[in-house]
This record gives C-alpha cells, sequence and structure tokens, in this order.
C-alpha cells in the first residue's frame, strides 16, 4: 500500500499509488479523503482498509506534499553517527526535537524558492515516518501500533539562519522548504517499525549522501517512545529522523544549492 496526494478535479485527494504511473483514489468504506490524517483515522492506521477506488490519471510533477496538514512535523537533529562527527557535535544523550509547520511541506517535485535572505541554503535527505494511529506513552514494543509508514524528505536548511541562536526554527522552518513524498509506502512493506533502508542524497546526478537507517542513533521505536512521553502523536503527524553525512555545510569548501540545482533523497 503506497498513498500519495495530488489536485484531483480542481481538489486535493488522497490517492493509491499502484506504481507504473496508475493511482487511483484511495477510500475506506467508499469515502474519499482529501489528506491523509483524515483517511488514516477513519481506517484506525489499517493500510488494509484502505481500498483503491476510481482509476484517476496524474501528472507526477503535480502530485502534492505525501501529507498535506498534519497536526505536528516533528524533526530530528543530529541522529546519524558520522553526521554528528562531520559537524564536529557530541552525539546527544536524548533526540533533539524542532518542529516545522505545514505551510513549511512541498510536493515532491516542487521548486524549491531560495530566499534572497540567505547564502547558504543547505539539502538534508531523510527517512520521514507517517504516524497511522493515535498514541500517548507509547513504548519500544508498542511502536509498530502507532507507526503507518514512511516517505522521503528533504529537510532544506538556511544554515546562516540555523546559526542565528542555539535553536534550529529560524534555519529550518522557511515556507515551502520541505519535500515530502511523492508516496507513503506501508511499515509491513518496508521493515516494520525498524527498517534498514537505503538513505541516498544527488546533487545534479552526483550522490552526497549515502547511508542506511540502520546507522541512526535512535531509531523509529526509541523516537516514538521518547516523543509520546511528552506529546500526543495523532494520524498523520510526521517525523523526520534525522539526516546522514554529506550535507554541503560539511564540504570542504562548503557547498550551497544554487538556482538549477536538482537534488533528489
Amino acid at each position: 500500500m503506497r498513498l500519495a496526494r495530488a489536485e484531483v478535479g480542481g481538489a486535493p485527494r488522497v490517492l493509491v499509488d499502484g506504481g507504473d504511473g496508475a493511482y487511483a483514489l484511495a477510500t475506506v468504506g467508499g469515502a474519499e479523503f482529501a489528506d491523509v490524517p483524515q483517511l488514516l483515522d477513519a481506517a484506525g492506521g489499517d493500510a488494509g482498509r484502505i481500498e483503491p477506488g476510481a482509476a484517476t490519471p496524474v501528472d507526477e510533477a503535480k502530485l502534492l506534499p505525501a501529507v498535506g496538514a498534519p497536526s505536528k512535523i516533528l524533526c530530528v537533529g543530529r541522529n546519524y553517527g558520522a553526521h554528528a562527527a562531520e559537524r564536529g557535535a557530541a552525539v546527544p544523550d536524548h533526540p533533539m526535537i524542532f518542529v516545522k509547520w505545514p505551510s513549511s511541506l512541498a510536493g515532491p517535485f516542487a521548486d524549491i524558492p531560495l530566499p534572497p535572505e540567505s547564502n547558504e541554503v543547505d539539502w538534508e535527505s531523510e527517512l520521514a515516518i507517517v504516524v497511522g494511529r493515535r498514541g500517548r506513552r507509547v513504548s519500544r514494543e508498542e511502536a509498530a501500533s502507532v507507526v503507518f509508514g514512511y516517505t522521503a524528505a528533504n529537510d532544506v536548511t538556511m544554515r546562516d539562519f540555523q546559526r542565528h541562536t542555539q535553536q534550529f526554527t529560524a534555519g529550518k522552518g522557511w515556507d515551502r522548504s520541505t519535500p515530502l513524498g511523492p508516496a507513503t509506502a506501508a511499515a509491513g512493506e518496508l521493515g516494520g517499525a525498524a527498517p534498514d533502508l537505503a538513505i541516498r542524497g544527488r546533487l545534479n546526478g552526483d550522490t552526497v549522501q549515502d547511508s542506511r537507517t540502520a546507522d541512526l542513533i535512535f531509531d523509529v521505536p526509541d523516537l516514538i517512545a521518547y516523543i509520546t512521553i511528552w506529546t500526543t502523536l495523532e494520524p498523520g503527524d510526521v517525523i523526520l529522523t534525522g539526516t546522514p553525512a554529506g550535507v554541503g555545510s560539511a564540504m570542504e569548501p562548503p557547498r550551497f544549492l544554487a538556482d538549477g540545482d536538482v537534488f533528489e533523497v
């Protein structure tokens, strides 16, 4: 089961991505949905209750963010050992959490605006968790009960603004700065709540990030258990799990994104 979102008949709709460019409306009990949080709530986070409806032609270049308006976008900093090392930073004792807003999200193939105020626009390839069921104080062993699936994200970061204070928000929360998608794959298809997946970033065709999620300092169950100590996760919430080594600001000399660059996660 893979879920995507696109404009259909002038309105956003959640779709089942059948692969090879085939899409159908995603339904639960015959109902259609504009966004993933409402669909997952209706399905109880169970991929087996989501069924394909009418076939729908979609131009992949016009796909919307895989989740449009999650109630929370939680992000994890410094969560790969090699990335901490390239930043000259210690491995944290607890997950370093910062937040974004739905206005930060962008379609998976959208152009990202380069802000005139920043000269240091960087990339961060990430695995993103999409929450399927409501959960509070969820143990590591119970993490699979709240994880619906995974998608790809680029935590585009304005490094100069990130350094303004000890908080990351000013460098991370820019409008339309976080491509998300193109689809959310059900966790059961990708290794469950503790997947071992390749995570790569390519800049203009050249691989600059190449790691595996097995190298996460805090893995998916760790993150679910820690976050749900202090907040309730809701269906459709998104958690960006951190980026591996290979960001532009750590290169010698530093490399930042410029007009016309293409970055792939």
